[in-house]
C-alpha cells in the first residue's frame, strides 16, 4: 500500500516536470517587441512628454546641465511586449537584458520572476532601465542630450539601439539560459 502511494507521488511529481518543460520549450517560438517608454526620469526630474529644454523651469535646466557634466542617473522603463505563437502556454523563470546604444552597452539587467504566456497570448512586460550621464560619456553632450529626447518624445529608443533579451527556462532546479541574446525588434 505504501509502495503504491510512494509511486502515485512519483508519476504525479513526472507529469508535472513534463508539463513544466513543455511550457518552457515553447518559448523558443515566442517573438519578442519593443513597446513603448514611460516614466522617464533624469536626475530625479522627469522627462516625460518633454520637447525641448525649453519646456523645463530655468531651476530644472540648472540642475540638467550641471548632471550632464557628471553622473546624472537617468531611468525610465521600456515595454517588451511577448507574442506565443503556440497552442499551449509558454513560461520562461528569468529575462537577462542589455541595451546598447551605437554599439555601447548603456545598461542591462535581469528580471528574476516566472512569466507565462497563455497560448495565442501576447504580454507586455516592463524592463527597469538605469543607467547614467557617466555611462554615456563617449558620446558628445548634444548626443546625450538627443538621446534623452529622443526617447522622451517618441516614447521610443534613439536610433543606433540595439534591446538584446536572453530568456532562462528551468529544468528541475536547473536554470537553462539560451545560448545567445535575442534582439528584440525596435520598430
Amino acid at each position: 500500500m505504501r509502495t503504491k502511494k510512494i509511486l502515485f507521488i512519483l508519476m504525479l511529481s513526472i507529469g508535472f516536470a513534463s508539463c513544466n518543460i513543455n511550457n518552457t520549450k515553447n518559448i523558443k517560438d515566442c517573438k519578442f517587441y519593443f513597446n513603448s517608454i514611460s516614466d522617464l526620469m533624469v536626475n530625479d526630474i522627469s522627462f516625460d512628454g518633454k520637447r525641448s529644454l525649453k519646456d523645463f523651469t530655468p531651476a530644472d535646466v540648472a540642475v540638467i546641465s550641471r548632471g550632464l557634466m557628471s553622473e546624472m542617473p537617468i531611468n525610465f522603463t521600456a515595454h517588451v511586449t511577448i507574442d506565443n505563437p503556440n497552442k499551449q502556454k509558454a513560461e520562461l523563470c528569468a529575462l537577462e537584458w542589455i541595451l546598447l546604444i551605437k554599439d555601447v552597452e548603456v545598461a542591462n539587467g535581469v528580471i528574476d520572476e516566472r512569466i507565462k504566456i497563455g497560448a495565442n497570448e501576447r504580454i507586455t512586460v516592463p524592463l527597469d532601465v538605469e543607467t547614467s550621464t557617466n555611462v554615456l560619456k563617449k558620446f558628445s553632450l548634444t548626443e546625450i542630450k538627443n538621446i534623452i529626447f529622443n526617447i522622451s518624445n517618441s516614447k521610443g529608443l534613439p536610433q543606433n539601439s540595439t534591446l538584446k533579451v536572453k530568456p532562462a527556462i528551468k529544468v528541475g532546479k536547473t536554470l537553462i539560459k539560451t545560448p545567445n541574446y535575442f534582439t528584440v525588434d525596435l520598430e
